[in-house]
C-alpha cells in the first residue's frame, strides 16, 4: 500500500480526531512548500520572510481588527489549521492526540468537531477583545495577527478533562495522572507566558479555548449541548457542498423501504447490557487510566459514541 492509500484509509476509518490532525499536517506541508519557493525567488531572507508573512500567512492567519475579519472572514477557521513552525504544530498535535482520542469515544466525533472549532472561535474573541483593550499587548504580538490550533486544542483538553475529571493519562517518567492536572498545568504556564510578555496574545487565546472547553462540560452537565448542535451542522453543510460536486446517486426502488420494527423487550435488553459495560469501563478508566482499557473496550467506547 502506497503512503496516499494509506493516507485515504485513515482518512476515512481513523474519524475525526484523525482527519483533523492530517488537515493541520497538510497545511502545514502546503506552507513548508510555498516557504521554500518564496526563499528561492528573493536575493536575500529577510525579504522573502516579510513576503512570506504578508501574502502567504496574511491570507491564512487572523486578526484582532475587524477590518481584517471584514474582508478576510475564512480565517476566523483557517487560523486554527494554521502553522509556521514545526514545534508548534507538533505540541499542539500531541495534546489533540490524547485529549481527543477519550473525546471522541467518550462523546463522538460530532462533538470533537464542534468543540475544536468553537473552542479556536472563542480563543479568537478573546484575543481580539484583549488586543483591543489591553494596549500592553501592542508590543507582545506579531503584527496584531495569530495563528495556530492550541486554542482549539486547548478547548478539547478542558472539555474533556472537566466532563470526566477522573481520567488519568500515563506520562513519560511520570506514570499516570489526572487528565485534569494536565490541563491545570497548560494553563499556569499560558498564566505565566502572559506575564512574561512571551507570545502574549497567543496565551490570551488559549485561555480563550480553555474557558469554552470549560463552560461546555458544564453545559453539557445539564443537558445542552453546543459543541453537538454546531457539528452537526458543519458537516451538514460540508456534506451539502459535496454533494453539488459530486454525480448524483439514483435510488432503486424499494431501496428505501422500512425495516421491520425490532422486537422492543429484547432491543431494550441489549442496550441495557451494553450501557452496564459502558459503565464499566468508565470506571475503569477513572481508575486505572485509558491506556489501561483493552482493544475490545477501545472499540465498543468507539461503537458507542458514534451511537450518541
Amino acid at each position: 500500500m502506497s503512503i496516499r492509500d494509506d493516507l485515504r484509509t485513515q482518512w476515512r476509518t481513523g474519524g475525526m480526531l484523525v482527519r483533523l490532525i492530517l488537515i493541520n499536517a497538510a497545511v502545514f506541508l502546503a506552507l513548508l512548500l510555498v516557504d521554500l519557493v518564496v526563499l528561492l525567488s528573493f536575493q536575500n531572507k529577510a525579504s522573502a520572510d516579510v513576503f512570506f508573512h504578508d501574502q502567504v500567512l496574511g491570507w491564512l492567519a487572523s486578526s484582532y481588527a475587524w477590518k481584517h475579519l471584514l474582508f478576510r472572514p475564512w480565517t476566523v477557521i483557517t487560523y486554527m489549521f494554521t502553522h509556521a513552525g514545526f514545534w508548534h504544530l507538533f505540541w499542539n498535535m500531541m495534546v489533540l492526540w490524547f485529549s481527543g482520542r477519550m473525546f471522541q469515544d467518550l462523546l463522538g466525533e460530532k462533538r470533537l468537531l464542534g468543540t475544536y472549532l468553537l473552542g479556536g472561535l472563542a480563543g479568537l474573541v478573546l484575543y481580539a477583545l484583549a488586543y483591543n483593550f489591553a494596549p500592553f499587548l501592542h508590543g507582545y504580538t506579531s503584527g496584531g495577527t495569530i495563528i495556530g490550533a492550541s486554542a482549539a486544542v486547548m478547548g478539547v483538553l478542558f472539555g474533556i478533562a472537566v466532563y470526566r475529571p477522573t481520567l488519568q493519562v500515563s506520562l513519560i517518567f511520570i506514570g499516570p495522572v489526572k487528565l485534569i492536572y494536565v490541563a491545570l498545568v497548560l494553563l499556569v504556564l499560558d498564566l505565566i507566558g502572559i506575564r512574561q510578555g512571551v507570545n502574549s496574545g497567543g496565551h490570551i487565546a488559549h485561555l480563550g479555548g480553555a474557558f469554552y472547553g470549560y463552560l461546555y462540560a458544564k453545559q453539557l452537565a445539564q443537558g445542552r449541548d453546543w459543541s453537538l448542535a454546531f457539528g452537526t451542522w458543519v458537516e451538514g453543510l460540508l456534506g451539502l457542498l459535496q454533494r453539488r460536486r459530486g454525480p448524483k446517486l439514483k435510488v432503486a426502488k424499494g431501496a428505501g423501504r422500512r425495516r421491520p420494527p425490532r422486537d422492543d423487550v429484547d432491543y431494550n435488553a441489549r442496550k441495557q447490557e451494553e450501557q452496564a459495560q459502558i459503565d464499566a469501563i468508565l470506571d475503569k478508566i477513572g481508575k486505572s487510566g485509558y491506556e489501561s482499557l483493552s482493544k475490545e473496550e477501545k472499540d465498543l467506547l468507539f461503537r458507542a459514541s458514534h451511537e450518541r
